[in-house]
């Protein structure tokens, strides 16, 4: 058999030169599985450089959070991976840990292994002892880099933060504890019942009242309010996590998966806390939206200034919109509507899990391989991403119908 028949590994290797902090510093590279397993012997971080929390699943079965205390990554695991991740001492090769997880479990796919490699490496939670396989593969690798790449790079790693976020974060908590009381949620629900019903009796009776001139006069003032709406929603959900008891990691801004503008709130450690405590931190920032929303159609309704009070409707419906996109859970993104939902299904890495699942049941039915009956897991991973492609494409129709209606 030649190596071209042999099964591979794909590990996660640093490129020579790049800094230990970029996001581009990881090449993929090809190992057959053999040469591999006889020369590799993975390590997992120390003890003292980690944390682990048990989290509880719908099916009463456990996965496991892991937290690196240094870089702050997290790295969820089932039961078979955190198997894996507890053989991973830097003493067994790859073939050790195979030979006991099968053993331990009556089956083995040397695929599981590859995969969680590859996650617990760009999470830096697991260290790969160099070897002459490896040096002799990284000894010519290279990356291509024009000017042009260069300073798309640098735009898409702007990452501003502020300084002593916890602290700050901390500082403001104190102030606004209150917020986070019984009777402060009794007067959220009267402001949201009161704000809806003015905003649906306006639209209904008036429509949308401002015209295109005015609209583009006001848009610098939207977008301004719409940037400090974003800024609330985010200290919402770093607020939240404060008042259970964990720190707020960061808050600045960046690009969304290196394209989109965004605020953000590093609110990662509320995975150490309970399943009700994420929950209600997800939940924190769309609920500022909603709140600001039917504030703002409060305000639209006692103005008595034509144009003003045009504007805040306008303001008003954008927001309510915008903050029920956001707790929409199926559109393949990690929106706080998808925490929401993977959550309340405690079903964590759903969107991941859906896409791999699909992915494999769409070759099994192109290869015509023989199917075995869903599982209750797989049956919701099928939904997920069903619902999900169904509502990608309704979205790019409707925003075709918008754009042609107002041409």
């Amino acid at each position: 058999m030649n190596d071209k028949s042999k099964p591979e590994l794909e590990l996660l290797i640093r490129a020579p030169g790049s800094s230990p902090g970029s996001s581009g510093s990881f090449v993929t590279k090809r190992y057959v599985a053999n040469q591999v397993a006889l020369t590799v012997r993975p390590k997992r971080i120390g003890d003292d450089s980690y944390e682990a929390q048990a989290q509880s699943r719908k099916d009463q079965k456990v996965f496991y959070v892991i937290r690196h205390l240094e870089s702050q990554r997290y790295l969820f695991l089932n039961e078979e991976e955190y198997f894996l991740w507890q053989k991973m001492d830097g003493l067994h090769t790859l073939r050790d840990v195979a030979t006991a997880y099968f053993l331990k479990f009556g089956s083995f796919d040397f695929g599981k292994i590859q995969r969680f490699l590859d996650r617990a490496r760009q999470d830096k939670l697991i260290i790969i002892p160099e070897t002459d396989l490896m040096r002799k593969s990284l000894a010519d690798t290279t990356l291509p880099s024009t000017w042009i790449g260069k300073l798309i790079e640098r735009i898409r790693s702007i990452d501003w933060r502020l300084s002593n976020v916890d602290e700050r974060i901390t500082k403001i908590y104190k102030r606004t504890w209150f917020l986070f009381t019984k009777p402060a949620y009794v007067a959220y629900g009267a402001i949201f019942i009161v704000g809806c019903f003015f905003l649906a009796q306006h639209y209904v009776h008036s429509g949308v009242e401002i015209g295109w001139t005015k609209r583009l006069l006001l848009l610098p003032l939207l977008l301004v309010m719409f940037g400090l709406t974003l800024v609330l929603h985010e200290l919402s959900h770093a607020l939240a996590c404060k008042h259970f008891g964990r720190g707020v990691k960061a808050f600045g801004f960046t690009f969304l998966n290196r394209l989109v503008p965004i605020v953000y709130a590093d609110v990662t450690d509320i995975w150490m806390s309970t399943r009700k405590a994420r929950i209600a931190v997800s939940f924190a920032g769309p609920a500022s939206g909603l709140i600001v929303s039917s504030l703002a159609s409060i305000v639209a309704r006692l103005l008595p200034f034509p144009t003003a009070s045009s504007f805040f409707w306008l303001y008003a419906l954008a927001t309510l919109m915008l903050s029920l996109g956001s707790l929409y859970p199926c559109l393949f993104l990690e929106s706080d509507g998808y925490h929401l939902l993977s959550d309340t299904l405690r079903m964590p890495a759903l969107k991941e899990h859906a896409r791999r699942f699909s992915r494999e049941r769409i070759q099994a039915i192109i290869k015509r391989k023989p199917r075995r009956p869903l599982t209750g897991d797989e049956w919701i991973y099928m939904a997920y991403s069903a619902t999900s492609i169904v509502s990608i494409g309704a979205s790019i129709i409707l925003g075709v119908l918008v754009i042609l209606a107002n041409v």
